[in-house]
């Protein structure tokens, strides 16, 4: 196939970066996964100087997107073997590959995105009753309507990098729609801490800036969500982050100005 054209803008422009960041994981000697798709798509897709520039800045970075992925793929995987009828939605899927890494036993797998996002899928990944695509923004609550009738519990929503692109009071919004509907479903999701805002003027420049930033999981729990686990993402597989950055991370992140700099949440829908 040869490279595909797309005029992605804005925060839809993201999902390049973390695309890399999983292809290039399969050079690490010890990859936290194997993902063959990233590793294709991403030779078929555009490359800018825009989003070298952020990817390229620091050594944190393409760690930071496998490690991210990675442990979405396990609190994804122990949903899945702990439901027989389980449902997963990827909410601000971008070129998620997670289903092919671990959807082999779910009922159904979702995948929400913007139509720009959702036209260029169709032309990488293929469509089954299973494994779907649904074109939507996450605030359009009619998405809601295609998700299956299952017991609530059967239900994992995953917003991975999603959350911080909005502002708060539509995040509350989200989250009370949901709970009018999928309460006792789990959510997980990312938030940036005010530490976060160090990487915000990279992502502006790429007109994708972050517009929410929580001072804690606190905050979360206050929009009506029961936290079930709370990770930095900087302690999580230690012996994965180049060695340079172990030491150090380990001691910033025992502050709590760096540890909430940037959480993965696993929260019940109450």
């Amino acid at each position: 196939m040869s490279q595909i054209i797309t005029e992605l803008t804005g925060v839809s422009r993201t999902m390049i970066l973390t695309l890399r960041g999983r292809a290039d994981e399969q050079l690490h000697p010890h990859p936290l996964f194997q993902d063959p798709l990233a590793v294709e798509w991403s030779k078929l897709l555009p490359w800018d100087n825009g989003l070298e520039a952020i990817y390229r800045k620091s050594k944190l970075t393409q760690t930071s997107f496998a490690v991210r992925a990675y442990h979405h793929d396990q609190i994804a995987s122990r949903h899945i073997a702990n439901h027989s009828n389980s449902v997963v939605v990827e909410l601000g899927a971008g070129l998620s590959t997670r289903f092919h890494r671990i959807g082999e036993n779910t009922y159904r797998w979702l995948e929400l995105d913007l139509p720009a996002v959702t036209e260029l899928r169709h032309k990488l990944d293929t469509q089954t009753q299973q494994h779907r695509f649904i074109s939507a923004s996450v605030m359009d609550f009619d998405w809601m309507n295609a998700v299956p009738d299952v017991a609530p519990e059967n239900i994992l929503f995953i917003a991975e990098g999603l959350l911080p692109y909005f502002e708060r009071n539509e995040v509350q919004h989200l989250v009370s729609q949901m709970r009018s509907r999928f309460s006792g479903a789990l959510l997980v999701m990312d938030i940036l801490g005010n530490c976060g805002k160090l990487a915000s003027k990279d992502f502006s420049q790429i007109q994708a800036p972050h517009k929410w930033y929580a001072k804690n999981e606190q905050e979360v729990t206050a929009m009506g969500l029961h936290l079930v686990n709370v990770s930095c993402l900087y302690q999580l597989y230690p012996e994965h982050w180049h060695w340079q950055l172990r030491l150090p991370l380990k001691l910033l992140t025992h502050l709590s100005y760096f540890r909430n700099g940037y959480l993965i949440l696993e929260t019940k829908i109450i």
